[in-house]
Parts: structure tokens; C-alpha cells; sequence
């Protein structure tokens, strides 16, 4: 086969994927249109948290509320970019188009290297091996899933992408495509779309270094460090933690303005995640990984396949480092799963660095026809997909979940009973709402959380904040606060849905002010009118 010949059946399998990824993405978020009765739903809460800080940086503030700060973002750079969409009009859209075209980036970018680095050149566009692989290539970066998270995650998929892409083109000495402009602007970009991209970058630094590009490090470690600390001065102006309240909340290593902070419990945190990783199945693949690829650069360097005189800077040592680096810093200190998301950037590193690692070894394998080897490929690639596989096909009912349960909470919120009000899972509730909400879990509320991590959220203490915030009811999950709830508060209806992705299928509404008490009764009729058929509304007569 011609070189001519075989880049036309690069850009043949190319666009076939991609028009595969294409129709099935469409099809998917034609699925959860449909089954949320045609509202566009995401199927987490978590990005209406962004999009109602979003919401208030175009009105000058940042948070929930428009009349308190809070850092309730995961993300330092995410808002701003939902926030500009917010400013042209693009609304709660922003996140699916950012997403679409990440994870579309992200799809190009991982085939592309396969069919560059695997495939023998000889490769026919039609070969079933190449086109199987491509489907399973796409939902290992959870190319389906992911975007219809409306979170920051694929734009993490694609940075992390791209940053392996071009440490590898920097080893190699190569200046093809993705070109090196693109490389530095990934590792600057990835702590600021998601804090664990401070992993990647990171190594990314340290093989800057072995590489013997030691200014372009320190340029991309200053350039970082400036942006990381532009964003905690402003944090700290406006009151808040250097570190988002939500962080804090869901890490178990970040904790800040609890009694429990200190470097010493800090790294008893780190070493108690390590364990809790041994646990998980992403964190034993993890191991497996660093293991292996260990394994594998001490076995090539004993062989002489890295030369020992410059085996610090030779691709393979680059790669196979950072990819151990990232990988047991997310074990360190990373979280896993919920809609199998936390985790999607570390197994996007694990992907590319691998197909890298293993590409003669493959290569040789399809050139003999080894049926056996193309078996173990593909049979490794189905193993590792299955969560994302499984969160594909649940996506459209993930949607319906979030329709039924958090997007009704929030038409209760601001059609039906326009109160400030006290919930438990921020999100829906607080986005388009300009009334005062008050986040009981403490992601929009420093002042929730920090009373939260100190043990301190005793049901007097739950009565008073509401009640000093003014809140005239809540809407939350029982079984999040056990005995926390107060006793002035009166149980008024139960809304029941199916949990998907939510925590709980089950939220209480409770009047806490006497205006709720009188007034909320009718609301709830009105409401209960207008309810999906799925979703259920039990009353309680409430007396004070």
C-alpha cells in the first residue's frame, strides 16, 4: 500500500468513526430529550450548580445566590466559559455544545494515534479489528456518556488527551500534529478545568525536565502557579476558601476551617484514599497499570531497548513516568465513579499512554495475523469499558431522573411557592431562581460545610441558620440528615421519583416559617396538577 493509499484509508476510518460517534451521540441525547418530555435534561444536578454561578458572574457576583458569595464550582475556568454563554445566549445549552465538540476533539485525537501508532500501514479503512476498536476506543474516553453529564469532565478527557499527544511528539522530536502550541496550552488548561489536572500537569513538568526543556517548565509551572493563586486571592477577597467549598465537601484529603485540618491528618487522609483505591475497581486497574508499565521500561532498559546513557529522556521512560505519576496520584488523592466520571481522565491517560507503550507489540500482532493477541486487544478494551458502556445505555434514563426528581423541585421553586428555600442536593433548585437558597450539604454555604465537618449540625443549629437566612422551607432527603432534622420543622408532602443518578429517590418538603405553614398547602395542589405521570406526591396535613 502507497503512502497515498493508506492516508486516504486514515481519513476514510477517520470520518467513519467519527459519523458513528456522531449518530450515536445524537441518538443518545434524542433518547433523553424524549424521555423527559422534550426538555433538554443533563443527568447529573451538579452542572445547574455551575450554570447558576454562571448566572450570577454576568450579574457582577459569584455563587448560588445573588446576594452572598460561595464557591461552590468544581472548576476555576468552567463557570467563566458557561458564563460567556450565559452572556450570548446560549443558556443551560452551553454545556452540551462545550461538551460535543471536547469529546468529539477527544475522539479524533485517540483514533487518530491508534490508527497512526497501532495499525500496520497496510490497513485497509474496512478492517473489522480497526472499526471494533474504534467503537471501543470512543467509550473507554466515555465519548458517549460523558457529554450529557453537562460537567467539565470531557473538557478534562481532551486536555489530558492532548497533553499525552504532545509530551510524545516532544520525546519523539517531532513536530507533527497536535503541534506544540496546543501542547502547552493543555498543561496550563488542566488544573484550571478540573484541580486533579494538577497530576498531569505536573508530571507533565517533571518530563519537561528530564527532557532537558527545563524554561519551557518553569514558563508552563509560573504560568500555572500565577493562575492558581489569581484565583485563591480572589477567593479570599470575597470570604471564601482558596479551595471550593465542594471540594472540600467530597474529598476526603482537602479539608479546610475544620478541626480536624493539619498536615498531619492531611497525610493520614492521603494514605487512608490510597487504601479506599485498593478497593475500587478503577484503583486496582490503576495498580495493574503502574505495575506493568514499571515492569515494562526495567525489562526494555535491561534489554538495551533504551539506551542506558540516555534512558532518562528516551520516549518511552517520558510516557511510561507521567503515566505512573498520574496514575497513583489519583489513587493518593482522587475520587471514583459517580456516573463514572471522577476517574474518566486518568483512564483516558492510561488509554493513550498504553496504545504508546504497546504499539510495536500490537503492530507485530495484526502484521501476523495473531488472532490469539488481536483476541487479548480487544478482550482487555471490553473489560476496561464496561462502566462507561453501562453508563451510555443508562444516560437517557439518568435524564428522565433528574426531569423527574431535581427539574420538578425546581418548577415547585420558582412557579409554585417563590420562597427562599432550604435544600440538601444544590443544583436545579438554585439556577433561574432569584430567590434566596440555602445549601444544607454546604457546597454553596461555607458556612453549612464548615459546621458540618466539625460535627456540629445538631438540629437546633439546622433550625437557626435556616431561620437566620430566612428560609420558609426545605426540600430535602431524609435520609441525609437521620437526626439532624428540627422539630419546628413540619413534614408537609414526600415527592417520590426513580433514582438514577441521584442520590435518593425520596425528598421531603418541610414548612419551617409560619407563611409556609398556611400557604404552602394550596401551592402543592397546584403543583401536584402539573406533576410527570411517574412521579408521586404524598401530603401530610402539617399543625403547628
Amino acid at each position: 500500500m502507497t503512502d497515498g493509499t493508506s492516508l486516504q484509508h486514515r481519513k476514510i476510518f477517520l470520518k467513519n468513526a467519527l459519523l458513528m460517534w456522531a449518530g450515536l451521540t445524537v441518538l443518545i441525547v434524542g433518547l433523553s430529550v424524549w424521555l423527559s418530555d422534550g426538555h433538554l435534561i443533563y443527568t447529573l444536578d451538579d452542572p445547574y450548580i455551575h450554570l447558576s454561578v454562571a448566572e450570577n458572574i454576568t450579574r457582577g457576583g459569584y455563587g448560588v445566590n445573588a446576594t452572598e458569595y460561595s464557591s461552590p464550582s468544581s472548576s476555576i475556568l468552567y463557570p467563566l466559559l458557561l458564563a460567556f454563554g450565559e452572556f450570548v445566549g446560549l443558556g443551560f445549552y452551553t454545556p452540551l455544545l462545550l461538551n460535543i465538540v471536547a469529546a468529539g476533539l477527544s475522539v479524533y485525537i485517540i483514533l487518530d494515534f491508534f490508527w497512526c501508532y497501532v495499525l500496520p500501514r497496510t490497513t485497509p479503512s474496512t478492517d473489522n479489528f480497526a472499526n471494533l476498536a474504534a467503537l471501543l476506543l470512543i467509550l473507554s474516553i466515555s465519548g458517549l456518556a460523558l457529554p450529557m453529564t453537562g460537567m467539565e469532565h470531557s473538557l478534562h478527557v481532551l486536555i489530558a488527551l492532548t497533553t499525552i499527544r504532545g509530551l510524545i511528539t516532544l520525546a519523539e522530536g517531532t513536530r507533527t500534529p497536535p503541534c506544540p502550541n496546543w501542547f502547552i496550552l493543555a498543561v496550563i488548561l488542566g488544573p484550571l478545568v478540573r484541580f486533579e489536572g494538577i497530576a498531569l500537569s505536573g508530571a507533565t513538568l517533571v518530563a519537561l525536565l528530564f527532557l532537558g526543556r527545563w524554561r519551557l517548565a518553569v514558563f508552563i509551572g509560573l504560568t500555572i502557579t500565577t493562575l492558581i493563586a489569581l484565583y485563591g486571592v480572589t477567593m479570599l477577597s470575597i470570604g471564601q476558601s482558596i479551595l471550593p467549598s465542594s471540594v472540600m465537601v467530597k474529598s476526603n484529603v482537602f479539608v479546610s476551617g475544620t478541626e480536624q485540618s493539619g498536615i498531619g491528618n492531611s497525610l493520614l487522609a492521603l494514605v487512608n484514599n490510597f487504601q479506599n483505591s485498593l478497593s475500587e475497581r478503577w484503583g486496582i486497574i490503576f495498580l495493574v497499570a503502574i505495575l506493568l508499565t514499571s515492569l515494562s521500561i526495567v525489562w526494555a532498559w535491561s534489554k538495551g531497548s533504551l539506551f542506558r546513557d540516555r534512558l532518562w529522556s528516551s520516549p518511552k521512560f517520558i510516557i511510561g513516568g507521567v503515566l505512573i505519576l498520574t496514575l497513583l496520584a489519583h489513587m493518593v488523592a482522587g475520587r471514583y465513579n459517580w456516573f463514572h466520571r471522577y476517574e474518566v481522565y486518568a483512564v483516558s491517560v492510561m488509554i493513550l499512554g498504553g496504545l504508546y507503550l504497546l504499539s510495536k507489540n500490537i503492530d507485530t500482532s495484526i502484521i501476523t495475523s495473531n488472532f490469539k493477541a488481536k483476541l487479548l486487544f480487544i478482550g482487555t478494551l471490553l473489560l476496561l469499558v464496561i462502566p462507561y458502556g453501562l453508563a451510555t445505555i443508562a444516560t437517557p434514563f439518568a435524564s428522565r431522573g433528574i426531569y423527574e426528581q431535581q427539574y420538578q423541585l425546581h418548577r415547585f421553586a420558582t412557579d409554585y411557592f417563590v420562597r427562599p428555600v432550604a435544600v440538601n442536593d444544590l443544583g436545579w433548585v438554585s439556577y433561574q431562581n432569584d430567590q434566596y437558597v440555602l445549601d444544607l450539604w454546604g457546597l454553596g454555604s461555607e458556612k453549612a460545610r464548615k459546621l458540618r465537618a466539625n460535627g456540629k449540625f445538631d438540629p437546633q443549629t439546622v433550625h437557626t441558620l435556616s431561620t437566620s437566612k430566612q428560609v420558609d422551607y426545605a426540600m430535602i432527603y431524609p435520609d441525609w440528615f437521620e437526626q439532624s432534622i428540627p422539630s419546628q420543622w413540619c413534614l408537609i408532602a414526600t415527592l417520590e421519583s426513580e433514582a438514577v443518578t441521584a442520590a435518593s429517590g425520596t425528598v421531603h418538603f418541610y414548612a419551617i416559617s409560619d407563611f409556609a405553614t398556611k400557604n404552602m398547602p394550596a401551592s402543592l395542589d397546584r403543583f401536584s396538577k402539573t406533576l410527570p405521570d411517574r412521579v408521586m406526591l404524598e401530603r401530610f396535613k402539617c399543625t403547628k
